[in-house]
Parts: C-alpha cells; sequence; structure tokens
C-alpha cells in the first residue's frame, strides 16, 4: 500500500507541474448556437509570468481585482480577439469575467475565464466562422476548440477545421440545417 501512495503521489506531482510556468495558456471554446457564437475564453498564467500579467488586471496595485478593473481587463482582451463570420466582423459581448483571488493566480494556481456573445445570421447553408487571438501579455500557447449547441430546430455540423500553427487561429466550416 505504501508503494502505491508513493507511486500515486509522484505522478500526481508530475501532473501538477505540467503546466508550463514561464507562459499564459490561453484557452478559446467556441460555441455555434442558434443566432450566435458564445466564447469561453480560459487565460492561466505561470507562476513566473502571472505578475506581469495581472499588473493590466489589478490596475490600481491593492492586491484585488475590483469588478471595474475585472470588466475593464475583459474588455481589452476581447478587443484582440477577432471573430469573423464569412468576411464580416462581429463584435464580442462580454457577458461575465470570472477573477480568482490574484494571490493565487500569482502562483500559476488557477484560471481567469472570460464569457462573451457575439450575434450571427441564422441561415441555412454552408457557413465559415474565423477566430483569432491576438492578446499577448508575455509568452503564451494558445488553443481553440469548436463546440455546437443545437436548439430550436436548428442543427449544425462541422465540415472542416483548420488550426493556425501557433493556435491563435481557427477556421471552422459548418452546415446549418432545420428541419
Amino acid at each position: 500500500m505504501k508503494w502505491f501512495a508513493c507511486t500515486l503521489l509522484a505522478l500526481l506531482s508530475g501532473w501538477a507541474g505540467a503546466h508550463p510556468v514561464d507562459e499564459v495558456v490561453q484557452g478559446a471554446y467556441l460555441t455555434l448556437t442558434p443566432g450566435k457564437v458564445l466564447l469561453e475564453l480560459d487565460l492561466t498564467p505561470g507562476e513566473k509570468v502571472a505578475g506581469t500579467m495581472l499588473k493590466s488586471l489589478d490596475t490600481n496595485g491593492d492586491g484585488k481585482a475590483s469588478v471595474a478593473e475585472a470588466r475593464a481587463y475583459a474588455t481589452q482582451v476581447l478587443g484582440q480577439s477577432t471573430l469573423r463570420v464569412g468576411t464580416v466582423a462581429v463584435p464580442w459581448t462580454l457577458d461575465e469575467i470570472t477573477v480568482p483571488p490574484l494571490g493565487i493566480l500569482k502562483v500559476g494556481g488557477d484560471t481567469i475565464k472570460i464569457y462573451a456573445t457575439a450575434r450571427r445570421p441564422e441561415v441555412a447553408g454552408g457557413q465559415t466562422f474565423s477566430y483569432q487571438n491576438r492578446y499577448q501579455p508575455v509568452k503564451s500557447q494558445w488553443i481553440a476548440n469548436v463546440f455546437l449547441q443545437p436548439a430550436g430546430g436548428w442543427q449544425y455540423g462541422v465540415t472542416g477545421q483548420q488550426h493556425s500553427s501557433d493556435g491563435q487561429q481557427l477556421t471552422v466550416k459548418y452546415t446549418v440545417t432545420r428541419p
């Protein structure tokens, strides 16, 4: 039993250290819903870069992120993120931002989550959207994924995806049907 506990501890220690300490991991999760694209952008700073990144969040330097500071920060981040439906740029509307205690973020222990919505026309047929994240407060690692949430009779099917080599951009071809 002692061997098992030591092995488990070693595995968990390796897993916890797997997150890069010298960069921000940015995960963009885009969900197609009727008439909208929903965005969840997760920003997870590593401990060596968190302090630098958090200066633009805690603008008054009091060690806390007020609601106004958090919303201003999220607006700044979203301003560096582009969604194109077809060839038309569609603006993001900030829905919510969740910020854990800054002390936890500074040691690379949690994630800032930004939720936003972009309106898009709902028409049947083949469609394309492109998402690009240009936010780079420090060295970053980007990922982007698409999810489908059919409702109201609308159905979606992804027919192709293309990720840029650095992960900052995702282009999705999809079909829309309504039975």
